[in-house]
């Protein structure tokens, strides 16, 4: 169910920007002898728009999204019941292998499952309006990205764009590569309303089925619980895994209940983030032994296989993008281009990188002094010397302590992202250092900045060199904007 509503979404961005295109393909700008006759085309154009805004508008009507809206809230009523039988069925088993659990008679009253009802139907309702609101917004955002092609287009051909369709194909990259991004998060993050859709759908189902859970446990008069080992837990909550808790969130659980800390401070700490795949189950003192939680080692590995899955997703969208923008193009050339990048990334995809973005360097328990962090293309960083001896890169224990030190907000992003930042970068500009490059990149994930400085192996450095992170930290838009003023730019990507 999240993966068809998610679809349909997507489809609702596809036939906006389809629309548009078509428009602006089907209605091209006049070319005289002098030139095009941009200020008729535009009048044209905005004519063009408010049909378009109009078609939209009747094409998805609150009507279109009640519907849509309305499988939200069976999917989360079924997500809820799910949890309900799944966890009633492990208790009636712990009963029969021993568990002393029993139906609490206050908890059997109209006004108990009077009170379930009403917190599922407020998870419902807070998932739902938040929806309304993003379904709004991409309509609007779709007419706002339109009007600024619209202008662009002219912008661009007075630059020397030459031909119509380089002209409109430069006012559409941006908007193109990027898609209808009319979701803000709190953070300055732009997404788009299918990515928003699926992230608020999982995480709402998620709740959904641990409240089942919960109400069922409670029902049962159990509250402890432990947060389930699994092979691909996800790092950030690694470190509550295998660790037994009282649920105080779902199954109205009390300090009182024993000797565990509270589920909900793990919450607070970052526990069941938007998208996490982790969950807990009921723990029976009686019947199970004591909690094992991960190691240090078994936590790193956690760590390489959720680079894995990150480059793999963000190769994923590198592909889609380029095919979204080789689709619509409407010059011939670009569309080559970006069909061969499109290509490139769905090799990349189908790769199926078989390491992670920081790898560890033995699979011994301690911490090793030089950790692999990926492989560069050294064609890529050729602007900062041709003299390039190896493509490995490498992060030092070293180092890794400095940026810990210096920089302590920023190195989880460093190690989940390293790998993108240098084989992907925004810029690269001129380092005062010799063989050294000043990598920048914006972060999707947030949406901020960051500058990682990477130091390259050249043929005169001793043998046992490789490329190495030196520091890595967020860098302030005024920052940013000075590095790109005062700095010689190497490379910039398209």
């Amino acid at each position: 169910m999240d993966y068809d509503l998610s679809t349909a979404f997507q489809r609702i961005e596809d036939e906006l920007i389809s629309s548009m295109m078509r428009n602006l393909s089907r209605h091209r700008a006049e070319e005289t002898a002098e030139g095009f006759q941009w200020s008729q085309w535009q009048t044209e154009q905005l004519a063009a728009l408010s049909d378009y805004s109009k078609v939209n508008s009747g094409k998805f009507s609150k009507r279109y999204f009640s519907t849509l809206n309305g499988k939200i809230s069976e999917a989360l009523k079924d997500s809820y019941s799910s949890g309900e039988t799944t966890q009633e069925a492990a208790i009636l088993q712990a009963i029969q292998s021993g568990s002393s659990a029993r139906q609490q008679t206050d908890t059997l009253s109209g006004s108990f499952f009077r009170t379930n009802q009403r917190k599922l139907n407020a998870l419902v309702k807070a998932t739902t309006d938040d929806m309304a609101q993003a379904e709004t917004a991409v309509l609007r955002r779709a007419n706002d990205a339109y009007r600024k092609v619209i202008y662009d287009a002219q912008v661009y051909a007075n630059t020397g764009a030459g031909t119509y369709e380089k002209a409109v194909d430069m006012a559409t990259k941006d908007f193109l590569a990027a898609g209808i991004q009319c979701v803000e998060y709190s953070n300055g993050a732009r997404h788009t309303l299918s990515d928003y859709a699926d992230m608020a759908i999982k995480t709402a189902s998620k709740r959904a089925y641990l409240q089942g859970e919960g109400d069922k446990r409670q029902e049962w008069g159990v509250s402890t619980v432990i947060v389930n080992k699994r092979g691909n837990a996800c790092p950030k909550c690694a470190r509550f895994c295998g660790k037994v808790f009282i649920d105080d969130v779902w199954s109205g659980g009390k300090r009182s209940d024993g000797n565990y800390p509270l589920l909900s401070a793990a919450i607070a700490q970052g526990l069941y983030h938007p998208r996490c795949k982790d969950s807990h189950s009921t723990w029976f003192p009686e019947l199970h032994q004591d909690a094992t939680p991960y190691t240090k080692q078994e936590i790193a590995q956690l760590e390489g296989a959720e680079q894995v899955e990150q480059r793999q997703q963000y190769a994923q969208r590198q592909a889609e993008k380029y095919r979204r923008m080789e689709k619509y193009s409407l010059d011939g050339d670009n569309q080559r281009k970006y069909g061969n990048l499109a290509e490139q990334w769905e090799k990349e995809v189908a790769k199926g990188e078989k390491s992670g973005i920081i790898k560890q360097a033995s699979d011994r328990d301690e911490v090793p002094d030089v950790r692999q962090v990926c492989n560069l293309d050294p064609e890529l960083y050729q602007c900062v010397t041709n003299d390039i001896a190896t493509d490995e890169v490498v992060i030092t224990e070293k180092q890794i302590e400095h940026i810990k030190e210096r920089h302590p907000d920023d190195y989880e992003i460093c190690a989940r992202w390293a790998e993108i930042i240098i084989c992907d970068p925004d810029y690269i500009i001129r380092s005062e250092k010799p063989n050294t490059a000043i990598v920048l990149r914006q972060v999707e994930e947030h949406g901020k900045k960051y500058r990682l400085i990477l130091r390259l192996k050249t043929s005169e450095d001793p043998e046992n060199y490789k490329n190495s992170i030196i520091t890595f930290q967020k860098v302030k838009e005024k920052e940013w904007r000075r590095l790109l003023r005062n700095k010689e730019i190497l490379y910039k990507r398209e």
